[in-house]
């Protein structure tokens, strides 16, 4: 049923395949199984695409009925027994879904043996409802309407650049003489070529040039530590870097007050165990660990 909801959902089946993480035989097989163990043709194939037949909207509009009374009796039976299990869908941002989220899943399923983890690292901002999804994990303010939010700590970015680039190139005192400098943007952010700083407590916004665009952090830091120029990147990714001095961190007076990060859930009042524990699980690594600054146990609504 989740795989012909996603052939539909999707418009195709090879797009089905990306959603769901699996190969496009497989969707293939198992909604071509689904239409014999029926004994109707769901899916019309055409030159054009994929159109449902009458059959294939009546079944459609069933199997999402039927799949959210599975979810809504999965989530009743874990808050009786209170013993977690199923499967936890979970979206993260690529770079820190990558160092702090997918790391932390092999402990949190050798604590909980019942429960198994669908992982989506995307830097775009996903449906939590469209995607099935249970927890998500933003950097940012959450903007989403009729969600749950609670904070789970702070991430500070800095300016950084390699000591072999500050060898060519004069350190910045003041963000307004990042005019001069190459700047490495993140096309994620809405105004990438944009950057923001604070300067006597007022927002100071700074335009900055520079010949590279990523969209990925971990690139750009390589690209910055190859001696390519100066970016913005959060402090828990460079650390290491700055520690041993391959990086230098600039315009430290400056910077921009630190960013939330939040574990985000689909509907409001109190999650379903297995999201209850993975959150609480995450929360605790991040303060053990010191991944995130302060105020880690804040609950906020949106």
């Amino acid at each position: 049923m989740r795989v012909f909801l996603a052939v539909v959902d999707q418009g195709s089946l090879s797009a089905a395949a990306v959603k769901l993480g699996v190969s496009l035989p497989t969707v293939s097989r198992v909604l071509g199984a689904l239409e014999r163990e029926l004994g109707v043709r769901l899916i019309s194939r055409t030159t054009h695409g994929l159109t449902q037949t009458d059959a294939g909207r009546l079944y459609y509009r069933h199997c999402g009925e039927i799949l959210e009374n599975m979810r809504q009796a999965e989530t009743a039976i874990q808050d009786h027994t209170q013993v977690p299990a199923g499967e936890l869908r979970v979206t993260a941002p690529v770079t820190f879904g990558r160092h702090h989220v997918a790391p932390a899943i092999t402990e949190f399923l050798e604590r909980f043996p019942r429960l198994s983890v669908y992982l989506l690292l995307s830097d775009d901002c996903e449906s939590l409802p469209e995607q099935r999804l249970d927890v998500a994990i933003r950097v940012a303010i959450p903007r989403e309407q009729n969600l749950a939010a609670r904070r789970l700590g702070y991430l500070q970015r800095a300016v950084v650049g390699s000591s072999g680039y500050f060898e060519r190139h004069p350190l910045p005192r003041h963000p307004r003489e990042l005019a001069q400098h190459s700047c490495l943007h993140f096309t994620h952010y809405l105004r990438a070529e944009e950057w923001n700083f604070h300067e006597h407590g007022r927002r100071l916004s700074v335009k900055v040039g520079g010949r590279l665009r990523a969209n990925n952090q971990e690139a750009l830091m390589d690209a910055v530590m190859a001696g390519a120029g100066l970016a913005v990147l959060p402090t828990w990714l460079v650390q290491q870097a700055l520690d041993a001095g391959r990086l230098q961190r600039v315009l430290t007076e400056f910077e921009a007050p630190r960013t939330p990060v939040y574990a985000l859930l689909p509907t409001r009042g109190a999650p379903p165990g297995k999201v209850k524990v993975f959150i609480d699980f995450l929360d605790q690594r991040y303060r053990e660990r010191g991944v995130l600054a302060g105020d880690s146990l804040a609950v906020s609504q949106p």
